[in-house]
C-alpha cells in the first residue's frame, strides 16, 4: 500500500485510501476533490461524495468549499505575483503550469465554488434517496412513500398480530412468549439481508425461525401498503432497481450524474452499500473509497467491515495516510507500540504511524513538557478484586486525577501560546452508559463540572415519569393518581409535605392541577409546559430554581423541556388524551433509544466531556481517560439471544437458540468477531488523546482477561507477521502485572500504582458564588414577525381562506371549490370545447394535476415520441389517482384531458417549444425556498412592492393595473418581517439570444367560464382578469425573486436581464394541444406569459431584504 502523494496522479479507476486515525482524511478528500475540479476533470454538478451522517456530510461540504476558495485565491495571488507563503502540495501542483492553464484552472474553481449546491455531497441514505427519485419509474419509486425513522411500533403490531394469529386459538402453550416473539421478530427485521440459521430444525427450535421469517414478510407488506419505507429500505430498493429488467438503464444514467464518486468512512459500510457502489461505479468511473478499517465499530448498526476487505481486493489503487496531524509524537510513539503487530480483524493490522507534532503540547507549571504520553494505573492488589470492587476504586481514582489535572497549573499550546488546561479539554471514554452515569455523579460529587453524552434514552429518565404521573392526573384525576402528580417537579412537594398538608394545600393543589389540565385541553402540550414553567404560587419556586437548586439539576431540567417538545409533537399528530398517557407509558416500558429520543447534553459550559467511545469517533481532546480499557464482562450463551457471525463471507443471524445443533461453534465464531470489534474500539479511544492518554488496569476476578487492553499488554509480540490478538475466550493471555512488562518503559508508557487520595474535591472560589436564579422572559415579543407565504399574504382579501398544506408545510396556492371566476370570462371566438370541461374542480384535483405533472416525465420532443409520452402519463395518472383520488376522476380521462395541456406551444416564454419539448435535465420541478423578510425592525410593506411596481411597468404590460389592486390597504398595510415560503411548480432552462434563460411556470387548474368549458374562456384578456382577481402577479413576481436569489448565488455571471426569461402561469383547462391556434391577439389560450424586467426582480429583491436602493 503506498503512501497518498497529493500532488501524484488522480485516481481514474477504484481506489482506496487507508487513512490511520488523525491522519487528515478530510482535508485529503477536499484536496482530491479540488483537483478533480481544478483539473476540469469533472464539473461541480457531476461530483459525488459520500459519508455515513449528516454531520459528517455537512463538515464535507463546508470542507469541500473551503478548500476550494482557498486553492482559489492561492491561484489568483500566484497569477497577480503576490503569492508570499508556500502553497502545500496540492495547490503547487495546481500552480505549476503554463499562466493560461493556471487562469482555466482558476475559473473552474469559480465555476464550481459557484455550483457546488449542485454536487452530491450526502449521505449514503440520502444518496441512494436521491438517486431513486432521479430514476423514477425505472426504480418504481413511490415519490409519495414517507420515511418512517423507527419501524418499532409497526413492528409490534406486526409480532401481536402473528402472535395471535399463530398460538391464540391452538389451546397449546406457546413454543415462547410474546417478549421472546418481540426479540426474534426485531433481531430479524434489524438485520433483514441476513440468512436465518440454522435451518434444519424440529418443534420449537423450528418455530422460532418461521416466526422471524413471517414478521420479516409481513412487515414489507405492510410497509408497501402503507406507503412507508424505511432507511435500509432506501438501500435494497435501489440495489434492486440496479439488479432488474431496467437496471442497466439506471445505471447509465448513475453513472452520467456521478462522474467522480468518493466514499468516506467507507469502514461503517455494509454489503448492501457495496453492491451500489461497486454495480454502479466500480470500472466505469473514478471511485475512491477513504476509511480505516481500524475504526469499523458500528457492526452493532449493521457495518460490515468485509465490505471493506472485499473492496482493497478489487481496487485497481490503494494509498494510505500514515501522518498523524492530531497527537503529539511521543503519544503517537506509544500507540504504536501497543498495538505493534496487532491483528484487529482478518486482514486488518496496525501500521505505524509518524507525528507531525514533536514532543508534547500539554505543559507543566514550569512549563517543561510532561513526561508521561501514556500512562497505565493499576490497583495495587496482587491478588485478584472483584469487579465490583475494582470499579468503585477506579472511579475514586479518576476523579482524583481530573481533579489534580485542573488544580495542578498545566497549560495547553494551543496555536504556538499556551493557555491554561480546561475542563473541556479533558474527556473520559466510557463503553457504558452506566459507568458513565458512575463516573458524572462521583466528578459532580468533587465540585467538577461535566457534561455526559451518552445513549440513554429521554424516556429512561426520572423526568419521563414525571410527565407520566402529571398527563395520567390531568386525564383521569383519581386520589392515587393526582397524589402521584402532587410528588413530582412540576408541583414540587414531598412526602412528608404531602403526608402533613392541610385541605386548604390540597384544595390548592386540586386547583393548580384542574387549571394545567384545561390548558392541556384546550392548547396542548406546550402550552401546559408554559403554564407549569409560570406557575408563581407565593412563596413556591417555579420549576426551573426548583430543579437548578440541586446537583445535576440542569440535567433534569433539559429532561423536562426534551420531553415536552416530544410529547407535543406527539399532541400535535393527533395523539391525544389516554392515548398520549399510553404512548408514553409504552415508551418508558420500552427505553428506545432512537434518534430523537437520546438526551440532550444539558450544559454548553466548560466541562469535563464524559461519551461513549462511539459517540468520541471523529472528536479529539488534549487529556483523554479510559477507565474500562481493562474491564469486559462476556457473558455466557443465554439460550436465546440471537447472534450475528460471518459464515463463508456472509453475515448470518443465528436465532436457534443454545439447544440448536452447531451452537457452539456460532457462539465461538460470534466472539471472536465482537472481540476484534472491541479491539477496534480501543483502537479508536487511544486514538482520541492529543498529548496524554491515561488507562487503568485491574486484576480482577471475572473482567480482566477478555478485555481489549490486556489482551494487547499480555499478547505474543515476537516476530510473527501475524501473531493473534483475539484469542479465544477460553485461552485468556497471561496473568502477570504490567510492571513486569519491560517493553512499556521502553515505549514511553508508564506504569503507576493506582492510590486515590482520602478526598478529592476541585477548590472553592474564594468569592461567594453569586445566586442562582431562573431568568424571567421580559421581550416583548414581534407580532409582526411571521413566516408567511404567497396565499398567507393574499388570504386576508380571498372570498375563501386557501386551506391544505403541502408536504413541505407550504400552503397550497388553489383555491378551494369549483375554481371558477367570481365573473366568468365571456367566450372567445376559440369554441372548442376545453379538455377538461367534464372533470371537476377543487383543491383535490388540483393537488392530482400538480402531481403528475411533478413527477411525470414529460420528454417527447417530436410527434413519433407522443404515444410513448401518452403511455408514461397513463403509468403516473393511475399511480397518482391511487394517491390522490378525486371522485368522478378516472386515470384514462385524466390522461386523455392532460396530454394536449403538455403539447401546447408556449410562446414566446420557450420560443414556441411545449413543454414535451422541455429535457428533463432542463427542467427543475417543485423549486422549494425559503428566506427572510427584512429584519427585526423592518418596515417594508406590501405598498411599497406596489410601488415599485408601478414605477417599473410600462402602460402597455399586461398587469399595468394591478399595483392599484396591490396598494389597496387591506394588503399594501401588511409589514414583510418574518420568512417567505413557497415552491415554484417548475423551472425551465430554455435558449436565449445570449445563452440560457430561466422560466418560472406555474400550473392552474381554475375554471374561468360555465359548465360548458371552451378554450376561448382562456383568451389573454380573460387570463388577465383571472391574475389580478386572484392576485397572482405578486405570486409571480415573489417567485421571480426566489429564483433571481437562487441564481445568483449558483450561476457563474448571472445577470437577471439576461438569464431571467418571464413567468408563465399554465391554465391546463385552456391548453388545446398541438395544434392549438394562436388567438386574435396572437396569444395561445391557457399560456399566460408576462416579462418583468429584470431590473424590477432585482430591487425587489433588495426591498423585500430591506436594503433599500436610493
Amino acid at each position: 500500500m503506498m503512501s497518498l502523494d497529493p500532488a501524484g496522479p488522480l485516481p481514474r479507476g477504484t481506489a482506496v485510501l487507508e487513512a490511520s486515525a488523525g491522519t487528515g482524511k478530510t482535508y485529503a478528500i477536499a484536496a482530491i476533490a479540488a483537483r478533480y475540479l481544478a483539473e476540469g476533470l469533472v464539473p461541480a454538478d457531476r461530483l459525488t461524495v459520500i459519508s455515513f451522517s449528516r454531520i459528517a456530510s455537512a463538515e464535507l461540504r463546508t470542507r469541500v468549499r473551503d478548500r476550494l476558495r482557498s486553492t482559489a485565491d492561492v491561484l489568483k495571488r500566484h497569477l497577480a505575483g503576490t503569492l508570499a507563503d508556500t502553497p502545500d502540495p496540492t495547490d503547487a501542483l495546481l500552480i505549476d503550469a503554463p499562466a493560461d492553464e493556471v487562469h482555466q484552472r482558476m475559473a473552474r474553481l469559480n465555476r464550481a465554488i459557484s455550483g457546488l449546491d449542485a454536487a452530491t455531497i450526502m449521505t449514503i441514505h440520502q444518496f441512494c434517496q436521491a438517486m431513486l427519485e432521479e430514476l423514477g419509474v425505472l426504480a418504481e419509486q413511490d415519490p409519495q412513500a414517507t420515511l418512517v425513522e423507527d419501524l418499532t411500533p409497526l413492528l409490534d403490531q406486526v409480532v401481536d398480530d402473528l402472535y395471535l394469529a399463530r398460538y391464540a386459538r391452538t389451546g397449546a402453550e406457546p413454543p415462547f412468549g410474546l417478549d421472546a416473539a418481540r426479540a426474534l421478530a426485531r433481531a430479524a427485521v434489524e438485520r433483514a439481508e441476513a440468512p436465518l440459521v440454522p435451518r434444519r430444525l424440529l418443534g420449537a427450535r423450528a418455530e422460532r425461525l418461521e416466526f422471524a421469517a413471517a414478521a420479516r414478510t409481513e412487515i414489507e407488506r405492510r410497509k408497501r401498503r402503507l406507503g412507508l419505507y424505511s432507511f435500509d429500505d432506501q438501500l435494497t430498493r435501489l440495489r434492486d432497481s440496479l439488479r432488474g429488467a431496467s437496471g442497466q438503464v439506471g445505471l447509465e444514467r448513475l453513472r452520467r450524474r456521478c462522474q467522480v464518486v468518493l466514499v468516506d468512512e467507507f469502514q461503517d459500510t455494509d454489503p448492501v452499500q457495496w453492491e451500489i457502489l461497486r454495480t454502479a461505479f466500480h470500472t466505469h468511473v473514478p471511485l475512491v473509497l477513504i476509511g480505516d478499517p481500524k475504526q469499523s465499530i458500528y457492526a452493532f448498526r449493521g457495518a460490515d467491515v468485509d465490505a471493506y476487505t472485499d473492496a482493497v481486493a478489487v481496487a485497481d489503487q490503494k494509498y494510505s495516510l500514515d501522518r498523524n496531524h492530531r497527537s503529539d509524537a511521543p503519544v503517537v510513539a506509544a500507540v504504536n507500540a501497543l498495538f505493534h503487530n496487532a491483528v484487529l480483524g482478518d486482514g486488518i493490522g496496525v501500521p505505524p504511524v509518524t507525528a507531525s507534532h514533536g514532543g508534547s503540547r500539554l505543559r507543566l507549571p514550569d512549563g517543561s513538557a510532561w513526561t508521561a504520553p501514556l500512562r497505565l494505573r493499576c490497583l495495587a492488589p496482587e491478588q485478584p478484586v472483584s469487579a465490583r470492587d475494582a470499579r468503585t476504586e477506579i472511579v475514586a481514582d479518576v476523579v482524583a486525577e481530573v481533579v489534580g489535572l485542573l488544580t495542578c497549573g498545566a497549560q495547553v499550546i494551543e496555536k504556538g501560546e499556551p493557555r491554561a488546561l480546561r475542563a473541556s479539554d479533558v474527556a473520559i471514554l466510557v463503553s457504558t452508559n452506566k459507568r458513565g452515569r458512575a463516573i458524572t455523579d462521583a466528578l459532580t460529587g468533587a465540585g467538577v463540572p461535566v457534561s455526559f453524552s451518552g445513549a440513554d434514552s429521554i424516556f429512561a429518565t426520572h423526568a419521563a415519569t414525571d410527565w407520566l404521573a402529571l398527563l395520567q392526573a390531568l386525564e383521569q384525576p383519581r386520589r392515587a393518581a393526582v397524589r402521584a402528580a402532587i410528588l413530582t417537579d412540576f408541583v414540587g412537594a414531598d412526602l412528608t409535605g404531602l403526608a402533613t398538608a392541610t385541605d386548604e394545600q390540597l384544595t390548592g393543589w386540586a386547583g393548580l392541577l384542574q387549571g394545567w389540565g384545561r390548558v392541556l385541553a384546550n392548547h396542548g402540550v406546550a402550552a401546559l409546559f408554559a403554564a407549569v414553567q409560570a406557575d408563581g404560587r407565593a412563596g413556591t419556586p417555579g420549576l426551573a430554581e426548583r430543579v437548578l437548586r440541586r446537583p445535576r439539576g440542569e440535567r433534569d431540567l433539559t429532561d423536562y423541556r426534551h420531553l415536552a417538545e416530544i410529547l407535543h409533537s406527539r399532541y400535535s399528530d393527533g395523539v391525544r388524551g389516554q392515548a398520549l398517557v399510553a404512548w408514553l407509558a409504552e415508551e418508558i416500558a420500552r427505553a428506545a433509544a432512537t434518534s430523537d429520543r437520546v438526551r440532550r447534553l444539558e450544559t454548553d459550559r466548560e466541562a469535563v466531556q464524559i461519551m461513549t467511545v462511539h459517540k468520541a469517533k471523529g472528536l479529539q481532546f488534549p487529556v483523554v481517560l479510559l477507565p474500562e480499557a481493562a474491564d469486559l464482562w462476556v457473558p455466557d450463551d443465554d439460550g436465546d439471544r440471537a447472534i450475528a457471525f460471518h459464515a463463508d463471507g456472509t453475515r448470518v443471524l443465528d436465532l436457534g437458540g443454545s439447544s440448536a445443533p452447531g451452537r457452539e461453534a456460532r457462539w465461538n465464531a460470534t466472539a471472536r468477531e465482537e472481540a476484534e470489534d472491541r479491539l477496534r474500539s480501543l483502537y479508536v479511544a487511544t486514538t482520541r488523546a492529543q498529548s496524554q492518554l491515561t488507562m487503568w488496569w485491574a486484576r480482577t476476578k471475572g473482567t480482566t482477561a477478555a478485555s481489549p487492553l490486556h489482551r494487547l499488554l499480555f499478547r505474543r509480540r515476537d516476530h510473527l507477521e501475524a501473531p493473534e490478538a483475539a484469542y479465544p475466550l477460553d485461552e485468556p493471555p497471561g496473568e502477570g502485572h504490567p510492571r513486569n512488562l519491560e517493553w512499556l518503559a521502553a515505549a514511553g508508557i508508564r506504569v503507576e500504582d493506582c492510590r486515590p487520595a482520602m478526598s478529592s474535591h476541585l477548590p472553592r472560589p474564594d468569592a461567594p458564588a453569586p445566586e442562582l436564579r431562573a431568568e424571567p422572559f421580559t421581550r416583548a415579543i414581534d407580532a409582526v414577525w411571521r413566516r408567511t407565504s404567497y396565499s398567507g399574504l393574499t388570504e386576508a382579501v380571498h372570498a375563501r381562506t386557501p386551506v391544505g398544506l403541502t408536504a413541505e408545510g407550504v400552503v397550497d396556492d388553489e383555491p378551494d371549490g369549483e375554481d371558477v371566476a367570481s365573473t366568468p370570462a365571456a367566450q372567445g371566438p376559440d369554441g372548442t370545447p376545453s379538455p377538461m370541461a367534464d372533470l371537476p374542480g377543487g383543491t383535490a384535483f388540483g393537488s392530482l394535476v400538480h402531481h403528475v405533472l411533478e413527477n411525470l416525465d414529460w420528454y417527447a420532443p417530436t410527434t413519433s415520441d407522443e404515444p410513448a409520452l401518452a403511455g408514461r402519463l397513463l403509468a403516473e395518472t393511475t399511480a397518482a389517482a391511487l394517491r390522490w383520488p378525486v371522485a368522478g376522476v378516472t386515470p384514462d380521462a385524466l390522461c386523455e384531458a392532460m396530454l394536449p395541456s403538455l403539447l401546447t406551444p408556449l410562446g414566446p416564454l420557450t420560443g414556441g417549444l411545449p413543454l414535451a419539448a422541455i429535457p428533463t435535465a432542463d427542467r427543475l420541478s417543485e423549486l422549494t425556498f425559503e428566506f427572510a423578510l427584512g429584519h427585526a425592525g423592518s418596515r417594508t410593506t406590501l405598498g411599497d412592492v406596489a410601488a415599485l411596481l408601478e414605477r417599473w411597468l410600462p402602460a402597455d404590460d399586461p398587469l399595468a393595473d394591478y399595483p392599484r389592486e396591490l396598494a389597496h390597504p387591506v394588503l399594501g398595510s401588511q409589514v414583510l418581517r418574518g420568512f417567505l415560503t413557497g415552491s415554484i411548480d417548475s423551472v425551465l432552462r430554455v435558449p436565449g439570444p445570449d445563452g440560457p434563460r430561466f422560466v418560472v411556470v406555474d400550473y392552474k387548474t381554475n375554471r374561468l367560464g360555465p359548465a360548458e368549458l371552451t378554450l376561448g374562456h382562456y383568451d389573454r384578456s380573460a387570463m388577465v382578469a383571472e391574475m389580478v382577481r386572484t392576485h397572482y402577479p405578486l405570486q409571480a413576481i415573489l417567485y421571480a425573486v426566489a429564483l433571481h436569489r437562487f441564481l445568483a448565488s449558483r450561476l457563474d455571471g448571472y445577470n437577471p436581464e439576461r438569464h431571467l426569461g418571464g413567468v408563465g402561469y399554465l391554465f391546463v383547462r385552456g391548453m388545446g394541444g398541438r395544434d392549438a391556434t394562436p388567438g386574435p391577439d396572437a396569444t395561445t389560450t391557457g399560456v399566460f406569459d408576462w416579462f418583468p424586467p429584470g431590473g424590477l426582480v432585482a430591487e425587489l429583491s433588495t426591498l423585500l431584504a430591506d436594503r433599500r436602493v436610493p
